[in-house]
């Protein structure tokens, strides 16, 4: 390439890239439209705040965890109609009287969506279910990596049932299966 060509040649990069620029920044702001639409319609479906502060939603999580306490020390031996059992003397669980095989960890993540099911469960519950020790700190994303898990164990046990549903930017819901129409 001639040195006459390289000014022109650089001027055509730098164009490409401010166009590139520009069509990432459109997209980037349809996708943040878009996740505003579904937290709207969310609100409307789900008849709760689309959003919700660090206070305000430690301040839910604390109030559903006293709740969840409040309503009873025992948790149902059998959920999900029937096809979820969660023994909690052998910390188990069974999906049509079969055990499957789970960490502590996923266990405790159950055992609050279980206590809590058909209610939304956010990662900020979660977290303070799990850590309860000041001294730990974990990263939230871990929270994502143990349903990821769990809900793959749950659908190969189940032959594909789908337990735990996503509600986007609340949290996790375990469903009832006879609700869920599956």
């Amino acid at each position: 390439m001639s040195e006459a060509t390289l000014p022109a040649r650089l001027i055509e990069v730098e164009a490409m890239l401010d166009r590139s620029r520009r069509r990432f920044e459109e997209g980037a702001r349809l996708v943040e439209e878009a996740h505003q639409l579904v937290a709207d319609i969310q609100q409307q479906l789900l008849g709760s705040p689309s959003t919700m502060t660090a206070d305000e939603s430690e301040e839910a999580a604390s109030r559903l965890l006293n709740s969840i306490k409040a309503q009873g020390g025992e948790m149902p031996e059998t959920l999900c109609g029937g096809r979820l059992a969660v023994d909690q003397q052998q910390r188990l669980i069974r999906i049509d009287s079969h055990p499957i095989g789970i960490t502590e960890m996923e266990y405790r993540v159950l055992e609050l969506l279980a206590y809590a099911r058909n209610n939304v469960v956010t990662r900020t519950m979660l977290l303070k279910h799990l850590y309860r020790r000041a001294d730990d700190q974990p990263q939230p994303k871990i929270i994502d990596v143990f349903i990821s898990k769990l809900r793959k164990k749950l659908r190969m046990a189940s032959n594909g049932a789908e337990f735990i549903e996503t509600i986007p930017q609340r949290g996790w819901i375990l469903r009832d299966l006879d609700n869920a129409g599956v």
